[in-house]
């Protein structure tokens, strides 16, 4: 589709302009120029039949993709002869048309009016070429401001990330000295009770130490979602070239267990390599595979494929359960927004993820399913630019 501007600046050249609806042939818009030469305002040729407006020679609807010459009818009943110049476009969901019309002169000789018709010809070659250059400038422009607006949206998430980083560093290492005392404190308790039983007959100081050690194991646990977060940017591991087949089929090992019942389909080349950290690697891996088998309580479908796609290495971890709400796909990936119930998840797991595939130049995303369920893709280059140290340390 072409751009209004596109257009109003064809509208805005001082020849005689109108803008047709391709189907119904009404005048759509009207510069001044054409407005002047037919002897009404622009705002009066607005909706008026092309045939009203101009015919051929003899009375007929002009034929725009023949002719070159024809008549303008004007408001004092004046019949006077002009040259066409027919441009096709699209404006808005319906084809358009943008239509010059020179006056010539009715007693022109042959020679005169094929000097005029060959200048016509050259008038529209480069009308033509200067749309064809606008609408090339346009184009760049919107991508460009696509790239922009991905570019922002990524400095805004990188700088947001690292305030979250800052604040639960601060936060963690706040909680876990006294923690780590409540811990010692309670383990004394639990260890004095047992070796006295006189202490506690009933058991009830043994039942409410029980209960606050599970409270505590679980602040253990959110101060441990605290630290990873903490650490989100951090490098755990040499990158290096791996084959991601068997990075994936070593992942998908790790968290067998919390497979039963789906059906896991891994469609991998096995000659595709990335360069990665290997346990940062299948950490995002067995997350994406985790958050999908929770989803489908343990029936449905995990589809793991990828592909080479403009020097990118593409891969989809796709599952077949419910999907992830319209409304509530743009937070996925914030820190500590989780979709399961308390205690079943962190809401950590993407936020993470994402900031470790960016660490490797690529992108994690959510996609759209035609199967209704969640697809996630992890997009990396071919080659990352990374210093390898000359020893293979191997995995540790």
């Amino acid at each position: 589709m072409q751009e209004p501007s596109i257009i109003a600046g064809m509208l805005e050249s001082a020849a005689p302009t109108a803008l047709v609806d391709g189907e119904s042939l009404e005048v759509l818009a009207a510069n001044s120029s054409l407005a002047e030469l037919v002897g009404e305002s622009a705002l009066d040729l607005i909706g008026r039949p092309l045939d009203r407006l101009s015919q051929d020679d003899e009375g007929k609807p002009v034929q725009m993709e023949r002719q070159r010459h024809a008549v303008l009818l004007r408001k004092d009943g004046q019949r006077l002869p002009v040259e066409l110049c027919a441009i096709f476009v699209e404006h808005g969901p319906k084809p358009a048309i943008v239509l010059r019309l020179q006056p010539r002169s009715p007693e022109a000789s042959g020679s005169q009016l094929e000097n005029r018709h060959l200048a016509l010809q050259r008038s529209h070659r480069e009308l033509q070429s200067a749309y064809n250059r606008l609408e090339l400038l346009n184009d760049t422009l919107n991508l460009r401001n696509r790239e922009l607006r991905e570019a922002y949206r990524q400095l805004a998430y990188a700088s947001k990330m690292a305030a979250i980083a800052e604040l639960t560093a601060g936060a963690t290492h706040g909680i876990n000295n006294p923690l780590a005392v409540a811990v010692s404190g309670l383990r004394e308790i639990a260890g004095a009770l047992a070796e006295n039983p006189g202490w506690d007959p009933e058991g009830r100081l043994a039942a409410t130490a029980r209960r606050m050690d599970l409270a505590l194991k679980r602040i253990e646990g959110i101060v441990s979602d605290l630290r990873r977060v903490a650490r989100i940017g951090a490098r755990r591991g040499e990158i290096r070239s791996v084959n991601l087949a068997q990075e994936v089929r070593l992942a998908l090992d790790l968290v067998s267990h919390k497979l039963a019942g789906i059906e896991v389909a891994v469609e991998i080349p096995e000659t595709i390599a990335v360069r990665v950290a290997p346990d940062e690697f299948n950490q995002v891996i067995m997350n994406l595979v985790d958050n999908a088998a929770y989803a489908m309580n343990g029936n449905g479908r995990i589809r793991l494929r990828a592909r080479i796609e403009q020097h990118q290495v593409v891969l989809e971890v796709e599952d077949s359960g419910p999907g992830i709400p319209p409304d509530i796909r743009e937070r996925v990936f914030e820190p500590f927004f989780s979709t399961k119930p308390a205690g079943k998840g962190s809401g950590i797991g993407l936020a993470v993820s994402r900031s470790i595939i960016e660490g490797y130049a690529g992108s994690l995303n959510l996609a759209d399913s035609e199967g209704g369920g969640a697809r996630f893709l992890i997009r990396l280059p071919i080659e990352v630019t990374v210093e390898i140290p000359s020893d293979d340390p191997g995995r540790g």
